[in-house]
Formats: structure tokens, C-alpha cells, sequence
């Protein structure tokens, strides 16, 4: 009950309208910045970090936030409109808000880009504050069995979706997973590839 009454605080301090100005800011910001492509919301957050040296911490807060989940909305923009995501976020939005686009109905593919960002942000945004110390205790937990099997999934659902060739799709899978293996491991240190 102290995490409830912990978040309906976080709530009450977010409502006040300084905090609700920033917020505003901060998405208008972040969804400008999330439309130019290549430029995701962690790097549009790291631009604009300067903005904020003056102002109050809880201000500064929200208006990341809203600058991160403007941008997280505003790469759905090009990929509804022009086809080009600006991330990996967006690639499901381009693959289905470009059709719509292209029968004519953009403007509902934006405004259900735009309703399902908030409606999701807000109801992830209460599940990892109420659920994240559970997850937490078991994540600690995993062991290289669990590792393996996550991995396995993720093979699983890459090769789900690969398209019409799948020798094209898992060589690009595998050339990928070769490339991201590259330097320190984050866990041990140890150096990979590095021919010794």
C-alpha cells in the first residue's frame, strides 16, 4: 500500500500547472525532435538536457518524460506518413500505419498513434511502479538456463517475421548477432573477438 500511496503523490505533484507547463514543453520538444529520423528519444533527452540547469528537479523530471514519450510519438509520424522510421520502436507503426496512410486514412493512424502512446506510457508507467521490485527479486535470480531460453525466444521471434527469404533474414540475424558480440562483455569483462 506504501507504493500506491508513493505513486497517487508522484500523481498530485504532476498535476500542478508549472509541472503541467514543462510537461507540455517537453512533449512538444520531444515529438519535433522524434520526427527527424535517425534520432531517437534517448538521444533527443541527451540534446536537450541542458534546457533544464536552472529549474526545479521535479520540473526537470517531467519534462524528460514528456520529451521522451513526445519523441516516442514522434517517430510514428514519418513512419505513418513517409514509410521511414526513425527507430526500431516505430517499425510496427510503419509497416501498418503506412497502409492506412496510403487509403486515405493518415489522419486516424496519427491520432491512434498518438491516443495508444499516452494510454500505454500512462498504464506502463503504473505497472513498473507497482510491479519493478517484484521483477527485480527475480532477475537476480537468472541463471544461464534462463539466458539460454530468452535467447531462444528471441531466435524464435526474429524467425517469425523474417519475410519471403528466409536464408536473407537469418543471415542478416546472425551477421548481427556477430557484430553486437563485439568488445567487453557487460557481465564478465572479458574481451570477445579479439583473436587470442
Amino acid at each position: 500500500m506504501d507504493i500506491f500511496n508513493a505513486l497517487m503523490s508522484g500523481f498530485a505533484a504532476a498535476i500542478t500547472p508549472i509541472n503541467l507547463l514543462w510537461c507540455l514543453i517537453g512533449c512538444a520538444l520531444g515529438t519535433a525532435v522524434g520526427v527527424l529520423p535517425g534520432i531517437g528519444p534517448a538521444v533527443a533527452v541527451a540534446m536537450l538536457l541542458p534546457i533544464t540547469g536552472k529549474v526545479d528537479i521535479t520540473a526537470s523530471m517531467i519534462f524528460f518524460s514528456g520529451i521522451y514519450y513526445g519523441a516516442m510519438y514522434g517517430g510514428s509520424t514519418t513512419s505513418i506518413l513517409l514509410n521511414t522510421p526513425g527507430e526500431t520502436a516505430s517499425m510496427v507503426t510503419a509497416m501498418e500505419g503506412n497502409k492506412m496512410a496510403k487509403s486515405g486514412r493518415a489522419g486516424a493512424a496519427l491520432a491512434t498513434a498518438a491516443i495508444g502512446s499516452f494510454v500505454a506510457g500512462t498504464i506502463a508507467t503504473v505497472v513498473v511502479t507497482l510491479f519493478a521490485p517484484f521483477v527485480a527479486d527475480y532477475a537476480v535470480r537468472l541463471a544461464a538456463p534462463e539466458y539460454f531460453l530468452l535467447m531462444l525466444l528471441a531466435f524464435t521471434t526474429v524467425s517469425a517475421v523474417l519475410g519471403k527469404s528466409t536464408l536473407r533474414g537469418m543471415t542478416a540475424l546472425f551477421a548481427g548477432l556477430a557484430i553486437g558480440c563485439v568488445g567487453l562483455d557487460q557481465i564478465s569483462g572479458q574481451g570477445r573477438y579479439t583473436g587470442d
